[in-house]
This record gives C-alpha cells, sequence and structure tokens, in this order.
C-alpha cells in the first residue's frame, strides 16, 4: 500500500509516541528525530512526504530547518507542518512566509491528527490532494470497522 511517509521532528519522547499513536500505521510510515540536526539528516536521506517540525528544538531550531529545507535545498513540495507552542502572530506568519502548509499548537489533540496532517498534505498540489482523499478514506474505513469489544 502507498503509506505516506511522515518525518517528525520532535525533542519531547511523550510527544513523539502521542504522534506514534494518532498516525495509525496502516497510512502512515513514520520516522523521527530528537533534533534539528538529525531532522534535516532524515530528510535529506529519506526525502518524506511530510515534516511534522517543532520549532524549539536542540542543536537546529525548527525555524533555521525549515529555512534551509526551503532555501537552501530548494525544496516547495514537502508538506511541512510546524508543531509548536508558540502561538504569536509573528511567529506563525515567520513559518508561513518560508511556506509551510500548517501550523499547530501545542499541546496538540491528537485525535484526529491523522485527517489533519492528510488536509495540510492534501493543500501542496492536486495530485497529492488525491492521494489524501485516498488516504482519509483508509482510515474511515479502518475506524469504521468494528473491534474485538463492539
Amino acid at each position: 500500500m502507498d503509506k505516506l511517509k511522515v518525518l517528525i521532528v520532535e525533542d519531547h519522547k511523550a510527544t513523539q509516541k502521542l504522534y506514534d499513536f494518532g498516525l495509525h500505521e496502516d497510512v502512515f510510515e513514520k520516522r523521527f528525530a530528537d533534533n534539528g540536526q538529525d531532522g534535516l539528516d532524515i530528510y535529506r536521506s529519506w526525502r518524506p512526504d511530510v515534516i511534522l517540525l517543532d520549532i524549539m528544538l536542540p542543536l537546529i531550531s525548527g525555524y533555521a530547518a525549515l529555512k534551509e529545507i526551503r532555501e537552501k535545498e530548494k525544496d516547495k513540495t514537502t508538506a511541512i507542518i510546524i508543531s509548536s507552542s508558540l502561538m504569536s502572530r509573528e511567529d506563525i506568519l515567520d513559518c508561513a512566509r518560508l511556506g509551510i502548509q500548517g501550523y499547530v499548537i501545542k499541546p496538540v489533540n491528537f485525535k484526529g491528527i491523522d485527517v489533519k496532517i492528510l488536509e495540510y498534505y492534501s493543500k501542496t498540489n492536486a495530485e497529492n490532494a488525491e492521494r489524501a482523499a485516498r488516504l482519509k478514506n483508509i482510515l474511515k474505513s479502518r475506524d469504521a470497522t468494528p473491534g474485538p469489544s463492539d
């Protein structure tokens, strides 16, 4: 199956676990980085479809990583979603100017985060919008399937 490759750049282990739980294995292939430098290294070698990027990270900030991906790597197609507790208008606008697809304020409600990521991913281009719609249907059918306790 065609899974969406998601790189989660997050230094808090508890938040990583929540993303891992919220992004279902049947739709998302996930990799994690604890700091901005590892995030850039994984990005370059793996080329994810989506990056969930914290701003306040060790070694290299998420903002610096975002700037490097957009300006030095000239990548305008990878969907980048900022996940941060920084919520000032200036913080959000600075990231928006560099071409993010979404901004999620922490603490994140992990129920429905999978659908939200697909919605942000669909903003990159028409082909990705079609792919996101197919993946949303997989999530819907999975959620509608009765479990052992039903």
